[in-house]
């Protein structure tokens, strides 16, 4: 007789940031919604196979918030104490405490505050959460990857700027300039200088991550290692120059490239060329992803062809994209893609697979961070609401 497992619920708050484009709305619902099925669905396979060494049967309840509309979680509905147990803390609803923000994909540039009223209180959020509640972990889509950075770890961050001692008497000058490469942060979000970034792109996984979550790496659809889940957008995130880091000398082929490390214990994720930071990771407490493991054939050609008519793309490119993004699936086929692996790595995280596993030192980032940033322009991940908003862009 198989050994009675108990059940533990995680409650997470989805923060929507946007709506989808009217034909995904219309067969999936608001972003909040997509993400409840899918990681519902991940939860169930990783119970079925008996995966979770940490944690007992994992059961995704969601709550859903109009983060664009400027409904954002109550702080007092926050989980403040670690589990007990399986046990939920009473007091907190039939759902108990939140465990986790979700931040989902946007239209808008998280850069944009002046013209989004809703970024910056947002962005304040989840500065407070993340310092003021360590129980809560945050997981971040595309926009949701690219505010979380901005809050975080770019000067944004008001963290950065205390302690500052700002070259007092005795404070050497590599000192010196560590401090003010603190100040302004590790990375900034910007417009991609080469365009969009659509369709199925292969992302170059960092070891030190996988060496963390072995299970991406052992389920990849593909033999190359790379992951492959669907993008779109306009926006990345990108390493700010580091005078405290030194180029460093390829071992593969010789060639001197300049990177930048991100602070201990922050990880990336993977890269591509046009982004080189694709998703991050603090141990227990943050994992983003520049990509949509939400996002099938289906939702993304139909977001990639909507944001087409809006933009007055060619089509030329919209067939470019298309091909990326790839033909829909026969009857009762799925897509060739890890979305699913994808969005299991998350439930592990939230369960906490990752506590007793060691983290590598904090990598360089990978080959490409030394593109050059681009200071505005339109980062739309997903069309926008608005037919103003993608004026010129293409």
């Amino acid at each position: 007789m198989a050994p009675h497992r108990t059940t533990t619920s995680i409650h997470i708050a989805i923060l929507d940031t946007d709506v989808p484009v009217p034909k995904v709305y219309a067969a999936r619902g608001l972003y909040s919604s997509q993400f409840r099925v899918l990681l519902q669905a991940a939860a169930a396979r990783l119970n079925a196979r008996d995966q979770l060494r940490n944690s007992a049967n994992i059961e995704i309840r969601t709550t859903a918030y109009d983060a664009a509309g400027g409904c954002l979680p109550p702080l007092e509905l926050l989980r403040k104490n670690p589990r007990r147990g399986g046990q939920n803390e009473e007091g907190f609803g039939p759902l108990g405490p939140i465990d986790a923000l979700l931040i989902t994909g946007s239209s808008a540039s998280a850069y944009e505050l002046d013209k989004y009223p809703w970024i910056a209180p947002l962005q304040a959020f989840i500065q407070r959460v993340y310092e003021e509640f360590p129980e809560v972990k945050i997981f971040g889509s595309c926009f949701g990857h690219q505010i979380v950075a901005q809050a975080l770890l770019s000067h944004h961050n008001p963290q950065f700027a205390k302690d500052d001692n700002n070259g007092a008497s005795g404070t050497s000058h590599v000192e010196s300039q560590k401090e003010e490469k603190k100040k302004k942060g590790y990375v900034s979000v910007a417009a991609c200088p080469s365009g969009y970034e659509i369709g199925i792109e292969p992302i170059t996984l960092e070891p030190a991550f996988t060496d963390v979550f072995p299970e991406l790496r052992e389920r990849l659809s593909h033999p190359d290692g790379k992951l492959r889940i669907q993008l779109i957008h306009g926006d990345r995130v990108m390493p700010l120059s580091s005078p405290d880091t030194s180029s460093i000398r390829s071992s593969t082929n010789g060639t001197t490239t300049t990177s930048t490390s991100l602070p201990s214990p922050w990880l990336n994720v993977g890269s591509t060329t046009k982004s080189p930071i694709q998703g991050l990771y603090h141990p227990s407490r943050i994992l983003t992803y520049q990509g949509h493991f939400e996002f099938d054939t289906f939702v993304n050609r139909e977001t990639c062809i909507e944001f087409a008519r809006r933009g007055g793309w060619s089509d030329a490119d919209v067939a470019a994209y298309l091909d990326r993004i790839g033909s829909m699936p026969a009857p009762g086929k799925e897509d060739d893609d890890d979305a699913k692996v994808a969005a299991e790595i998350v439930v592990m995280f939230l369960a906490g697979e990752d506590q007793d596993r060691d983290v590598p030192t904090t990598p360089p980032l990978s080959k490409g961070a030394e593109d050059a940033v681009a200071d505005s322009g339109s980062g739309l991940v997903t069309p926008p609401s608005m037919e103003t908003d993608v004026a010129g862009t293409s």
